[in-house]
């Protein structure tokens, strides 16, 4: 899908971007093929690479499939030195709660690059790996299906579509 800036966003050596109060985001139809793809499927893993700019983030979207911050297909964000993933499903709420997150004690999100992995399957549910390691438990809603998800929603990065969950 063909993202579109919008607000404070630059690209930054290495193909990355920053994105400091804007986004990045695809139409409705160009994520409708996400949706198409991954519900054919009922798995699918988003891959990461970010820096975040500071550990007191709370309620920041890294990337989400959404229709703004009360109905998504997935989200992967940011609350403090935790990663949080929420992920639409029959086991789930229209939000994707509860969310799955990294246990806080551990602080393994940090402001320095890390590789960031959250995974979807039908039998696990959701899991987060950080640098290679697994770092959430199991999910404790299970899997599930991807039967509700909307294909009205757009795949966004940095924020959320409605432009109030800055990263």
């Amino acid at each position: 899908a063909n993202l579109n800036f919008s607000g404070d966003v630059e690209w930054v050596g290495g193909w990355g971007v920053n994105v400091r109060g804007g986004k990045l985001q695809a139409s409705t139809t160009g994520s409708r093929k996400l949706h198409d793809l991954i519900k054919a499927t009922g798995e699918y893993s988003i891959e990461a690479w970010v820096a975040p700019a500071n550990v007191v983030q709370e309620d920041a979207y890294i990337v989400s499939y959404s229709g703004g911050t009360s109905a998504r297909n997935f989200t992967l964000g940011q609350t403090m030195y935790d990663y949080d993933f929420l992920n639409r499903s029959s086991v789930t709420g229209a939000n994707g709660t509860p969310q799955l997150s990294t246990p806080s004690a551990d602080e393994v999100l940090q402001a320095t690059l890390q590789h960031v992995v959250a995974t979807f399957d039908p039998v696990n549910g959701r899991r987060i790996y950080v640098n290679g390691a697994r770092v959430t438990g199991a999910d404790p809603r299970g899997g599930g299906s991807l039967a509700d998800w909307n294909d009205t929603f757009a795949l966004v990065l940095g924020n959320e579509v409605s432009s109030d969950r800055d990263w």
